[in-house]
């Protein structure tokens, strides 16, 4: 069985398909942080880390693997979130402009009105009659379009939950740079460095032959040159992987500066297109 750390997003969109790119190449990382311990076996190793001699098993588990093994569970949970809210946001935006035609206002009110009838409210000044039935009077939402009364159904209002400062935790768009995930680009662009072929020859000393199948079918062992080549053409793509991958990053916080200073339609339509772009990022 293959246990993981690092999970797929499953979505078709090419930001879905740059995000997991991005998280294969961590692999190797993730297998050599997993934890193969049996419960008796890593309270030992704690025990030991907590002790007057750690064993060096034990120093290892508390001052590389455990990070590790969190830093790669905080990326997976960061990426899919960001992905998440990035597709949520353009729903959200979608729906504005379909439904209500980018009008703000009208937004705001019939928002109100529908999330008080679903929730009620305990202002009595929301409600109003609507006739009588055989248990007396009936109540309706009151319609109301002053700003102070709207102030908790704006568009702006619902949109904040998928932009840094947030109430709730976790990766929001425009929550984390490209400096944050610095470790993990710069292992992506060496990735070839740690390719397990390598490891092996520089490990034992021995040249390990890689093969590939040929034109007629048959598996024919790798030239040197030909392993030279597609280490190169494996570098270059890496490269360009982290730069897209950068550039996501670069584009959700300026979506998220324009999402704190948008007050109009227009504002809005320049957001739901940065954000478009970035989950139609092109890449390789």
């Amino acid at each position: 069985m293959r246990y993981q750390i690092l999970t797929k997003i499953e979505s078709d969109d090419n930001l879905a398909t740059l995000l997991n790119a991005f998280q294969r190449e961590l692999g190797l990382l993730e297998q050599v942080v997993l934890p193969r311990d049996s419960m008796g076996e890593f309270n030992r190793l704690l025990a030991s880390a907590t002790s007057a001699q750690p064993s060096q098993d034990a120093q290892q588990l508390l001052s590389y693997l455990q990070p590790r093994f969190y830093q790669l569970q905080v990326l997976s949970n960061s990426l899919t979130d960001l992905h998440k809210n990035i597709n949520w946001a353009i729903k959200d935006l979608t729906n504005f402009f379909v439904e209500y035609e980018g009008n703000l206002l009208r937004y705001a009110i019939e928002n109100r009105m529908k999330v008080i009838d679903e929730f009620g409210s305990e202002d009595e000044t929301d409600w109003e009659e609507d006739g009588f039935d055989d248990e007396g009077p009936k109540w309706k939402v009151a319609y109301k379009d002053a700003e102070e009364s709207l102030r908790h159904y704006t568009l702006h209002n619902d949109l904040q939950q998928y932009f840094a400062g947030s109430d709730s935790r976790g990766e929001k768009i425009g929550t984390s740079h490209a400096e944050d995930f610095r470790s993990f680009s710069e292992h992506v662009r060496r990735a070839t460095e740690f390719n397990p072929f390598k490891l092996l020859r520089k490990f034992t000393g021995a040249e390990l032959p890689v093969y590939h199948e040929n034109e007629t079918g048959e598996m024919v062992a790798q030239t040197l040159g030909d392993e030279v080549e597609d280490e190169l053409n494996e570098d270059l793509k890496n490269q360009s992987l982290v730069h897209f991958f950068e550039q996501v990053l670069v584009r959700a916080n300026q979506a998220a500066a324009s999402f704190t200073f948008a007050t109009t339609a227009e504002d809005y339509r320049q957001l739901l297109t940065q954000l478009e772009t970035i989950r139609d990022v092109r890449f390789l």
